[in-house]
Order: structure tokens, then C-alpha cells, then sequence
């Protein structure tokens, strides 16, 4: 079983650099130009937002019933502004389609102050027009339709260079190469196994061995200044070590990368400290096997190998990811297989999540205060980051209400803290907005409830549930009441109201607003806003513009990486808001194929743990980590190191998925 699982990884392994590498080969065989920097060569480009396709001026309509753009009169015209820092460019391309009728049209490329710089006549016609454009910068256009039509316009781009290939050549192209990577691989298996048959190595997983015993080395030093330390001192000084390691991580972010080498190097420094404090705090000599033969270990080493290579030879803005990984996060890990008790580990990492939650909830409702309309933005400066923290310490929350169910004496106490904490949680979550932390947070408590049926309740469970239901209902009056007045209220009140630098102002429509003079407008809630999302056909709709950052980044794909964050918008930095574009913006593209697989596997030794009866107590941290994680980072960056507590929870969980496969053996 276990060697035909291995064969099947081999494969998926080979056929993902495969396809990686054929659209690779196509890109540039299309291109007509070998660049390892940048794979798709054509140059830059700015497209001109579709959400401009859609507006109306006079004798130029837009029939949003049919979908298509009506000139009711001969020479109807539309302006279109053009954002973009960069003005200069060499090709203007116009892809239209559904057009009732060839017409003459002409495009006028305007100055500054809209002064008329020089016109372009042309056909219009279905299919792709390229238009040669006259040096100089260019800051809007205004298209002249000769007579009354209709058609649809696909895309306005404009171009450095010109694309002189179709993308209908691309399928054949990449079939072929794929072929021909395939008939290479299987040669250069045949060889390695005719020439390897004489040769036998004592061990297939050596490295891993020499690895661990690095790991052990260290521990073994480390511990004995912790010998002494009773389990509860040792607890408390985890507890304590945990929380520093999330003020470090917030700080961090709150602060960016604005500091200076040195003071950035301290902190990612003091960072892995924290990590292997609480490794040494927790290791246990004890006789029990850790052996780490499972494809998560090989796909998590493997992936922060390559980044130890890509900073090798690009210098990045964010440093060190790869050594943090192995020097610090890796001897924690090896922590995991020798506790007698692990789940203490994890009851300290989320004791301290708490603590840090109850301390922002404090600060916010001292010094963040909440105006109608306005995405509230709590202890960050962005919504969005705000909302990725409160569903990361929702798994706290969650964990611990899931083992007190099930207590013969549950205190009231406990009770009450976990399920306010819940209570808020959703309380400030409907108050940033954010969808993409939305859907985390409810595949969290999906995972939660699913938890809760396949095993047969005990009296006392449902006598806890019905305690805990009432104490919603209590916790619900209070959020409702004395805590949405006091957040709206008492930072005004005292004259506390706190600010960020260069903070923004995001409203309600995701439109963010430089002043802080912001009209009060009538909150629509989260709901609304999903379903406008949804309804509203358009993929920046949906997609809050990310779709054209994306497009910014896969367009910059290379082998060994980039520096920091890509330019996008109005030549503005930012991250990719995706956690697999972002790896493979840092690292290079072929990263992505140990990142899938870590993330798969941790996606799936999460389920099976939670429902092995044999396995440690607060067994559910694993699982919702991996979910908060890899939903998060579908739409959000949770990938750049050192900055989110949910990247910092996620790769803390990973350590006790190491062991699965031994823990199914021994059970």
C-alpha cells in the first residue's frame, strides 16, 4: 500500500513540473524569446479597467439586458481616463466581438489637460486591432464610431511591445513538449535503474536521519537548562513565549518592512529565539520512534530548500524564509513526536492566541472606534488583515468550547469566556466585511459541527450544549448592546481614537477613501455585499480587482524569483492576494509543486486525525489551522513570511502532522 501511495506522488510529482515546464517551453517557443527572467516576454502592459466598457455617454449606451455597447448616431464617442503611472507606451490593442456591422472609427490619445496629441482611423471590425502608437505620454483616449452599431468590447490594452502570436497555437504546442518531457523522463528512469541496481543505500530517507539527529543534538543541549522546570512553570513560560512570538509577528506587519536591515534581521531573529525557546521548553527524553517517512516532511523540506536557493542568488526584501523554516520551526516539529502530551503544546500556542485576542478586543474598544459605513479595520490598518486575525482566533475559541462540551464539571467561567469570544468574533467579522474571511470562518465551524455527529453524545454533552446555547443568547444582548454602543462611543467619548500611519479609509463598497471626513452611509452588512459580489457578473466585482493583480503577477513568472512585491496598479507595490502566486513570486515557479503537496497533505492528515480515536486530545487544531490557512490564501497573501498570525499558526500545526504515519502505526 504505502509503496504504490509513493508511486502515485512520484507521478503527480513528475507531471506537475511537467505541465510547468511544457508551458514554460510554449510560452517562449510563442514568444520567440528565451528569458529565464520574466518566461512571458512581451514586454509591460496596462488594461484599461472593463468596468469603463460598461459606461454610457451621450450616443454611446450600454445595453446591460443584451450585453453589448449601442452608438445611436454616426460619430458617437467614449472617453476612457487612463490611470496608469506609466504614459509612454508603443501599441494600443482593441479586441471587439458581436459587431452588427463593419464601420470606420478613430481613436484620439489625449494630454494631460485632454489636449488632442494626434488620432489613429482604422476599420472596426470583430477580432483583435493593433494600433502603433507616436512616442510621448498618453493620459487618455476618446473613441470615435463612425456610424450607429453595436458590438462588445473585450479588451483595451495597452502594450510596450506587440504580441505577434494567437494563444490557439498554444494547446499544440504544449502537447508536443509534454510528449517529448515525458519520453526524456522515462529514458533517464531506465538509465538510473539500470546503472542503480549494483548500488544500495542503507537507507532511502539518510538525510531525513541526519536531519533529525542535528534536531536531537540541539534539543538535548537546549533542555538541560529546563530541567528542573516543573510541567506548570514550563506551561506558563510557553504560554508567555507564544504570545511574545505573536507580538513580534503583528509588529512586524504593522510596521512593514519600513525598518532597517539591521532592525529587520532582529526581529525575524528574535522570532526563531521564541521558536526554539519553546522547542526546548517542551522536549521530553523519552523512547518513542519519530520517524518522519511521509510525503508532508519531503514536500515541506523540499519547499523552504529551494528557498534557501532562490535567496542565495536573488537578495530578497523579506529574508531568511528557508533557514527560519529548518533552523527554527524544524526542532519544534521533532518536539511533537517525543511529548508524552502533546496536546499541551497546542493548549499553550492557543491559551496564548486568547490572551492576545482579549488584549486586541480591549484596544479596540478604547481606541478603534466604529462609524456606520466604514469597513472596520480593529487593531491593523487594513480590513482585510483585521478579519484573517479574528478567523485565525476563532480556531482557539473553537477548539476549547469542542473539549469542554464533554466535561463532567464545566465552569461557568469557561464557558462563558470561550463563547463571548465566539460571539465577538462574529460581531467584529460582519463589521469588516471581509468575504474571503468569511468563507474561512464558516468552513471552520463546518469542520467544527462535522466533528460533532459521527460520535454518540453522552448526557452531560447535550446538558453542556444547552448552557452554552443560553450563554450565546446572553453573550449575543451583550455584543448587541453595551459593546456595539461602547465601540461606537467610548474612543470618542475620551478622545482616544487611534490612527495608523498612512492609515486608509475603506467604505462599505470597497472603494478605500483618503479622508477621514467620511459621510456615515447606510450599512448594507455582509450578506448584501456577498450576494452584489455574486450577482453582479463581473470578475472584479468578485473579485475586489485581485483577477488584475493576478494577471500582474503570473505575467512575471520565472525561475529563481523575485526580490519583494510586484508592481501593479498605478505602478503601486503589492502583494498578489493569493498565497501560491505569492510562494511562487518569492521562490520561482517550480516551488509550487512542494507547496501544493504540503498543503494537500496537511489538508489531508488534518482529516484523519481529528477522527482517529487514538490520537492526542485537541485533535481539531490541525485541521481547521490547515483550512483557515489555504482558504485565507486563496484570495489573501498569507504566504509572505513573518507577518500573519495565521502563517504563524498554520506552520506551528504542521509540526504535529509530521507524525501521522507513526502515530497510525503505533495504533
Amino acid at each position: 500500500m504505502g509503496s504504490e501511495v509513493n508511486r502515485n506522488l512520484k507521478f503527480c510529482v513528475l507531471l506537475m513540473i511537467g505541465i510547468i515546464f511544457s508551458g514554460i517551453v510554449t510560452v517562449m517557443y510563442l514568444t520567440e524569446s528565451i528569458n529565464l527572467d520574466c518566461f512571458y516576454d512581451v514586454g509591460d502592459m496596462y488594461d484599461i479597467s472593463s468596468s469603463y466598457y460598461k459606461s454610457s455617454q451621450e450616443n454611446w449606451l450600454y445595453d446591460y439586458e443584451k450585453e453589448l455597447t449601442v452608438t445611436q448616431t454616426e460619430n458617437a464617442s467614449c472617453y476612457f481616463r487612463f490611470d496608469d503611472n506609466q504614459k509612454n507606451w508603443n501599441y494600443l490593442s482593441l479586441e471587439i466581438k458581436n459587431l452588427s456591422d463593419n464601420t470606420r472609427a478613430e481613436i484620439e490619445f489625449l494630454g494631460e489637460n485632454d489636449e488632442l496629441l494626434y488620432a489613429s482611423d482604422f476599420e472596426l471590425k470583430n477580432g483583435r486591432t493593433v494600433l502603433p502608437l507616436q512616442k510621448g505620454d498618453i493620459y487618455a483616449i476618446n473613441v470615435i464610431v463612425r456610424n450607429p452599431v453595436s458590438f462588445s468590447i473585450e479588451k483595451i490594452q495597452f502594450r510596450e511591445k506587440m504580441q505577434n502570436f494567437e494563444w490557439r497555437q498554444a494547446p499544440g504546442v504544449f502537447v508536443m513538449v509534454l510528449v517529448y518531457y515525458f519520453l526524456v523522463v522515462l529514458l533517464i528512469i531506465y538509465l538510473l535503474r539500470y546503472s542503480g541496481r549494483k548500488k544500495h543505500l542503507s537507507s532511502k530517507n539518510l538525510w531525513i536521519e541526519i536531519l533529525q539527529k542535528n534536531y536531537i543534538c540541539v534539543l538535548d543541549q537546549c533542555g538541560i537548562l529546563f530541567e528542573r522546570f516543573s510541567s506548570l512553570r514550563r506551561s506558563l513560560l510557553r504560554r508567555l513565549t507564544f504570545f511574545a512570538g505573536m507580538v513580534i509577528v503583528y509588529f512586524i506587519l504593522i510596521r512593514g518592512w519600513y525598518w532597517k536591515l539591521l532592525a529587520q534581521r532582529k526581529a525575524v531573529l528574535l522570532l526563531a529565539c521564541c521558536v526554539l525557546l519553546i522547542a526546548a521548553l517542551s522536549w521530553e527524553r523519552t523512547d518513542k520512534a519519530v520517524r518522519w517517512k511521509n510525503p508532508l516532511v519531503y514536500a515541506w523540506t523540499a519547499t523552504w530548500l529551494m528557498a534557501i536557493i532562490s535567496e542565495f542568488v536573488i537578495e530578497k526584501d523579506i529574508k531568511n524564509i528557508g533557514i527560519f523554516m529548518l533552523g527554527a520551526m524544524g526542532p519544534l516539529y521533532m518536539v511533537w513526536g517525543k511529548m508524552k502530551k502533546p496536546e499541551r503544546l497546542i493548549r499553550d500556542f492557543l491559551t496564548a492566541l486568547r490572551w492576545f485576542y482579549w488584549i486586541s478586543c480591549i484596544f479596540c474598544f478604547f481606541f478603534r472606534s466604529f462609524a456606520p459605513g466604514i469597513r472596520y479595520s480593529g487593531i491593523y490598518s487594513n480590513p482585510n488583515l483585521f478579519a484573517g486575525f479574528l478567523a485565525t482566533a476563532n480556531i482557539a475559541f473553537l477548539i476549547f468550547l469542542d473539549e469542554n462540551l464533554s466535561k463532567e464539571r464545566l465552569k461557568w467561567h469557561i464557558l462563558l469566556e470561550n463563547v463571548l469570544g465566539l460571539v465577538t468574533i462574529w460581531g467584529f467579522l460582519r463589521l469588516t466585511e471581509s468575504v474571503t474571511s468569511l468563507a474561512a470562518y464558516t468552513l471552520e465551524w463546518a469542520v467544527f459541527m462535522w466533528k460533532q455527529f459521527p460520535t454518540e453524545k453522552k448526557t452531560v454533552y447535550k446538558k453542556n450544549l444547552r448552557n452554552a446555547l443560553a450563554v450565546s443568547a446572553l453573550s449575543m444582548l451583550l455584543v448587541a448592546t453595551v459593546g456595539k454602543w461602547g465601540l461606537g462611543s467610548v474612543p470618542d467619548a475620551l478622545g482616544t481614537d487611534f490612527l495608523f500611519q498612512g492609515e486608509q479609509i475603506y467604505s462599505i463598497s470597497g472603494a478605500p477613501s483618503l479622508s477621514l471626513e467620511v459621510e456615515a452611509a447606510e450599512q448594507i452588512g455582509i450578506s448584501d455585499r456577498l450576494l452584489h459580489k455574486v450577482t453582479s457578473g463581473e470578475w472584479n466585482a468578485l473579485f475586489g480587482g485581485r483577477n488584475g493583480v493576478w494577471k500582474e503577477y503570473v505575467r512575471n513568472w520565472n525561475l529563481l524569483g523575485h526580490a519583494g512585491y510586484q508592481e501593479c496598479f498605478i505602478g503601486k507595490k503589492m502583494h498578489a492576494h493569493n498565497a501560491l502566486l505569492q510562494m511562487i513570486h518569492y521562490y520561482g515557479i517550480f516551488i509550487s509543486v512542494p507547496y501544493l503537496i504540503m498543503l494537500y497533505y496537511s489538508l489531508k492528515y488534518g482529516i484523519k486525525i481529528i477522527f482517529n480515536k487514538n490520537q492526542m486530545r485537541m485533535n481539531l487544531f490541525f485541521l481547521l489551522s490547515t483550512v483557515n490557512y489555504i482558504v485565507q490564501g486563496l484570495a489573501e497573501d498569507v504566504a509572505t513570511p513573518y507577518l500573519y498570525i495565521s502563517w504563524l499558526t498554520y506552520y506551528i500545526a504542521l509540526g504535529g502532522m509530521f507524525h501521522q504515519q507513526i502515530q497510525k502505526t503505533e495504533t
